[in-house]
């Protein structure tokens, strides 16, 4: 289908280097993973063919990635799969994705699995979060070698989101407690606590991203919500706390919100399989899709900076909401003017020739009439008449 391309393998996880490459994971987890291999797979989109390759994989044996982000500075992939994360390295001239190392983040539980692994901008701190229910951060280094713990941030309830300030002195996490937190990333301390009602019902933080754009000198986060049966809202805060802009986006849940390379515009999945995407300037929505997806989609991403949103889902689908609809729509109307105007022209050619046609009829007619000798009797008639003095006017009257 145009935009939408199969895998085979349920796609849990998205992310992107922001441009024409990124990354899917999933498969069929520790029991299915002979049927079903859990993979990590790296695609490249040639926006002119509007097509998707894949260029690389990397199979992870019994433990299925969930989770994946871009660590821009050092260029390198975070995958979360089992209680730890994998870095990554993709050649794009090889053709190769490749394990670089990987640590153990998720301590206690029965089955403790990493949820997120998360870089800051500046690459000097990443940041993990699942089902132990406590976030960590780590001084990142060069993310060749396991990193160093630098934070043990306090325990509340499974992790769901995470998320660093542009310069990396606060981070974000959203758990199961259904708040989101701030956090100082030099002391791992809670410095704020967000909780979220729409007309008096209380709505749980599924995810949160930093903006760029910044009220009165004090960073902007930007989070969803939603209840377990909807609706959904979208909201503005400042680090504080304070909210800032609120809207509602959808009367069902949202199953996950990505924020484009800009941090002006985020993407969001609706539980029905349809997503739409949201101006954070004027809290619009910019883009709609119908349901493009059987199955909820659990991560998005965004290609060509912030022109294409991609969504990924246990259907093993993966679908592409961009620009390419407008150059459809454009194309459509461009064709219907060329059609009107080929039916006009076919119109007025068609009544060229019938009047040609009868033209052509009439000179004939006159032809035939001169040659068969009726216009001699006729002036010879007339010639009679103006002699006998009768009127031409007055016919046979004398």
């Amino acid at each position: 289908k145009r935009g939408t391309y199969y895998t085979p393998f349920p796609v849990l996880g998205l992310t992107s280097n922001g441009h024409d490459m990124f990354l899917s994971c999933g498969g069929g987890g520790a029991t299915a993973c002979k049927e079903v291999p859990n993979v990590v797979q790296a695609h490249r989109y040639d926006p002119k063919a509007r097509k998707m390759s894949e260029i690389a994989s990397l199979d992870t044996g019994k433990s299925v990635a969930v989770g994946l982000s871009y660590a821009k500075k050092a260029n390198l992939w975070l995958a979360s799969s089992g209680s730890g994360c994998k870095v990554l390295e993709l050649d794009e001239e090889k053709n190769t994705l490749k394990e670089i190392c990987q640590w153990q983040s998720e301590m206690t539980g029965k089955s403790p699995s990493q949820n997120l692994a998360r870089c800051s901008a500046d690459g000097k701190l990443v940041a993990t979060g699942g089902t132990d229910s406590v976030v960590r951060i780590y001084d990142a280094g060069t993310l060749r070698q396991e990193p160093k713990l630098k934070h043990t941030c306090e325990k509340h309830e499974e992790v769901l989101d995470i998320d660093f300030s542009q310069d990396g002195t606060m981070m974000a996490s959203c758990d199961r407690t259904g708040s989101c937190r701030i956090w100082d990333t030099e002391t791992g301390k809670e410095t704020a606590c967000i909780n979220y009602s729409f007309k008096g019902k209380a709505l749980a933080m599924r995810a949160v991203r930093f903006m760029r754009i910044k009220k009165a000198g004090k960073l902007q986060l930007v989070t969803v919500m939603s209840a377990p049966r909807g609706p959904a809202c979208l909201a503005i805060y400042c680090c504080d706390g304070s909210l800032v802009s609120e809207v509602k986006v959808a009367n069902e849940p949202i199953t996950c919100m990505e924020i484009d390379p800009s941090l002006t515009q985020v993407c969001l999945n609706i539980v029905d399989g349809s997503k739409r995407t949201y101006s954070l300037l004027t809290m619009s929505c910019t883009k709609k899709s119908r349901v493009v997806h059987e199955l909820p989609a659990p991560c998005a991403a965004w290609l060509m900076n912030n022109e294409i949103a991609i969504s990924g889902s246990g259907d093993r689908s993966i679908n592409l909401l961009g620009n390419t609809a407008w150059y459809e729509s454009v194309f459509c109307i461009v064709l219907l003017v060329v059609v009107a105007l080929a039916i006009q022209v076919g119109v007025m050619i068609l009544l060229y020739s019938a009047a040609n046609s009868a033209k052509a009829d009439s000179n004939d007619q006159m032809a035939d009439f001169m040659s068969s000798g009726k216009l001699e009797n006729m002036d010879r008639e007339l010639v009679k008449k103006h002699a006998l003095g009768v009127p031409s006017g007055m016919g046979g009257m004398r």
